[in-house]
């Protein structure tokens, strides 16, 4: 198209003799384009070289997966199935690495297919895109994709007809199936699709929509792999988009720069936007619009989300390597420089990286979230001067003149907490009281009115204990911590000489959910009044539980599921046997028959995650309210006594229960021998090497941290180790908070907080993740007990 009056060769014309300029000037350095990348940064995106360079799902994987390791396919058990080995045998091939050999296989044997029709479909499709034929991958895989919610291997199906597509440079199909994926999300794949998403539409020229996805990959998983790639087509993008600008075609869109006015939470709390509406961005108009990774703001966004998620490190590399930043833009890099250092542990650059934000601008509002920040870091310190510190830091937090609600919720709980865990209790319910009437989510109010209600028992107002309990359980009736006011309310209550109605709480407390931490505190408290767990029957029990012997109605779509695994395991593919009952227990969750063939069929296949997911779906009130009797089928694999010779063992001539062992064990690494943490934590009872070396030397085993992933080693390096912190720390929840928070840190507890018992000690650990940890394996030692006897 010309304008009116001007020449088709003088637009031309000018066109290049400015392009030609431009070019003159880029080689000189003498002009940075809008969006283009600082140095040290990927100048261009490129697709994978290898089809098999991509994420791929957990179906395409079970050949590197331990224990799912396909296995020689043995053949099916029982007659009437003449395709299921040749199903099994190309299966098999194609995650052995014999791609195109398998994919031929399974294209042979699918009439013969029966109900492995989608097994065969799908590893055909897998065998074809890993041999690096997209278009028949694409074409095998077209049915299952078509209907990912009719088979187990649908949403990977529809995933790799993705990568199908975008392989072969189908933008408008690779798209479409993005679009139809993201529906329903798997974390674990999402950023690979997202940038998926963003190349397919950059490839349409529909410059608003890849903006959006590349926004939302960069700012949701700013440290993954898929974001460095989207960050860099990004660029490319931005940089095409500047060129159009220079050249005079459309300018480069609005972007989230940032600036000294940019709208950033304090805290963090950062939302990135969400995938644009189907259709969005093809109209006229949206070309030139970009999303800038390396504007100010953008990186900003970027590093706090690393910050506070798996990649402080990256966060400050970021930071690092950023220029440009107004005024306004540096103060907030260095508070996120300050999260990002107390991510690593580093304390105290993280307290003096708080301290210059909060000074740069005493009135600000970041200034009272750096203050706080700098009290957290100082709560680290085991130095008086920095305890007395944090203590004036919350105060002046507190004594501003800005309302911030959430901000003085953390201030007047971090300070509460602090008074607590130095014995100065009736500060510590001052502080507490200062949680009133502000606006904060329901879970922070209720962490709030907990803390304050147990301080005023502490402080020996038992009344108004009694009254604040009630008021809890009125106010946040499914909160976790209900039956706690429960139980504490009947504490007070008998101290008040009303047994009766201590009596009448506590079997409230027992009858909702017997097999908790507070139904067991329930359970203890009426035996020391004479009552027996048989009383329990006259309390309100709001329904019998789902329990794993109840029979089932007959239902085809079950059956159909039930004979599919067994023909599956019988072929040979126990893991696509447990993926297709894991499948159907979630689409049937009312169905014990379901759940319980997934639940034995995962443990065999060492998927504890999975079979805890599977058991608190189906049977959960019955893991809350459920007999001993009721809960028999689900105790191996939900609470084993695995490794009980070496447990018992490393206990001989110790007053220790087993379960208490088996509890930690199970809290550590369910039992899982060779798991390792992000801390390096090793083993069944997750040791550090270095605490191991300490302890074998004390009772003579060699212990180098190969040696740890021996379960005999470790069990008994784990217990020498646990034995040694409860004989100093005087009590079980003590020894256990040692143990997840560090000997010194919880020394600090015991004096001051142990004189007041063992079940307020736990209550006001000040660590929220200890106090967890304490109330999880004390709750599991005697759910151990229950199944087990004692």
């Amino acid at each position: 198209m010309t304008r009116a009056g001007i020449k088709r060769f003088s637009d031309r014309f000018g066109l290049v003799v400015s392009g030609l300029v431009l070019l003159l000037v880029l080689a000189l350095g003498g002009l940075t384009l809008p969006g283009s990348c600082p140095a040290g940064q990927a100048a261009a995106w490129e697709p994978p070289r290898k089809p098999g360079d991509i994420p791929l799902p957990r179906s395409a994987r079970l050949a590197a997966s331990g224990p799912e390791t396909a296995r020689t396919p043995a053949g099916p058990r029982g007659p009437g199935r003449p395709g299921a080995a040749e199903v099994a045998l190309g299966a098999t091939e194609v995650l052995a690495g014999r791609h195109a050999e398998g994919a031929a296989r399974l294209a042979a044997s699918a009439a013969q297919a029966g109900t492995l029709a989608d097994v065969a479909a799908y590893y055909r499709g897998l065998g074809l895109y890993l041999a690096d034929d997209p278009a028949g991958a694409g074409a095998a895989l077209a049915a299952l994709a078509a209907t990912p919610a009719g088979s187990f291997l649908g949403r990977d199906a529809l995933y790799l007809a993705l990568e199908s597509a975008a392989r072969r440079g189908d933008h408008g199909a690779a798209l479409a199936l993005a679009e139809s994926w993201l529906t329903e999300a798997d974390p674990t794949l999402a950023p690979e699709v997202w940038l998926r998403a963003a190349v397919a539409a950059d490839g349409l020229g529909q410059d608003r929509k890849a903006a959006d996805f590349l926004r939302h990959l960069s700012l949701t998983w700013p440290a993954s792999r898929s974001a460095v790639a989207g960050n860099a087509l990004a660029r490319t993008i931005c940089g095409n988009n500047a060129w159009k600008n220079a050249s005079g075609g459309q300018g480069v869109a609005p972007d989230a720069s940032g600036g000294q006015g940019a709208a950033l939470d304090p805290p963090g709390g950062i939302i990135p936007p969400g995938p644009p509406e189907r259709g969005e961005g093809a109209g006229v108009g949206t070309a030139g619009m970009c999303y800038d990774p390396d504007a100010p703001g953008n990186v900003l966004m970027r590093a706090e989300k690393m910050a506070e998620k798996a990649g402080p490190e990256d966060a400050l590399t970021l930071l690092d390597n950023t220029r440009g930043f107004d005024a306004g833009q540096a103060l907030r890099a260095a508070y996120v420089r300050g999260k990002a250092l107390y991510r690593l542990r580093r304390f105290k650059a993280a307290a003096e990286a708080f301290g210059r934000v909060a000074a740069a601008d005493p009135a600000a509002s970041l200034s009272g979230w750096a203050r706080y920040h700098e009290a957290r870091c100082l709560w680290r310190s085991f130095e008086p001067e920095d305890i007395d510190r944090m203590e004036a830091l919350l105060r002046q937090v507190l004594a501003a003149p800005v309302r911030d609600d959430p901000l003085r919720e953390a201030a007047a709980r971090h300070l509460a907490l602090l008074l607590a865990e130095r014995g100065r209790f009736a500060d510590a319910l001052a502080a507490a009281g200062q949680l009133r009437g502000l606006a904060v989510p329901a879970d922070l109010a209720a962490q709030g009115a907990s803390l304050a209600a147990v301080l005023r028992y502490v402080v020996g107002d038992m009344e108004g204990a009694a009254e604040d309990m009630a008021a809890f359980i009125r106010r946040f009736p499914g909160d976790d911590w209900a039956d706690g006011a429960r139980y504490w309310r009947g504490r007070a209550l008998l101290v008040l000489g009303r047994p009766s109605e201590a009596t009448a709480v506590w079997l409230e407390a027992l009858s909702r959910r017997p097999n908790t931490y507070y139904g067991g505190r329930a359970r203890a408290a009426l035996a020391g009044l004479g009552l027996s767990e048989q009383a329990v029957a006259a309390s309100p029990v709001t329904s019998a539980p789902r329990c794993p012997g109840r029979i089932e109605e007959p239902s085809a779509t079950a059956e159909a599921a039930l004979d599919k695994a067994r023909t599956l395991s019988g072929a040979g593919l126990p893991a696509l046997a447990e993926m297709e009952l894991e499948f159907a227990a979630r689409a049937e969750p009312a169905r014990a028959d379901l759940a319980m063939a997934h639940i034995e069929a995962a443990a065999a296949m060492g998927r504890r995650g999975a079979v805890s997911q599977t058991a608190w779906r189906t049977f959960g009130g019955c893991l809350l309210r459920g007999t001993a009797e009721d809960l028999a089928p689900l105790r191996q694999a939900l609470y084993p006594r695995a490794y009980a010779p070496q447990v018992e063992a490393a206990l001989a001539g110790s007053d220790i229960r087993p379960d208490t062992v088996y509890s930690l064990i199970r809290q550590e690494s369910f039992f899982d021998p060779l798991v390792v943490s992000g801390a390096g934590a090793v083993g069944l009872m997750q040791l550090m090497p270095e605490t191991a070396r300490t302890v074998g030397k004390k009772i003579g085993i060699r212990a180098e941290r190969q040696d740890l992933f021996n379960p005999m080693v470790n069990i008994r390096l784990g217990v020498a180790f646990f034995r040694e912190r409860l004989g100093r720390a005087g009590s079980l929840a003590a020894a256990l908070a040692g143990y997840n928070a560090g000997e010194n840190r919880a020394a600090i507890w015991v004096r001051h907080l142990a004189p007041l018992g063992e079940e307020l000690f736990t209550e006001l650990i000040p660590y929220t993740e200890t106090r967890d940890y304490v109330r999880r394996i004390t709750a599991n030692a005697m759910m151990y007990g229950r199944l087990y006897g004692r």
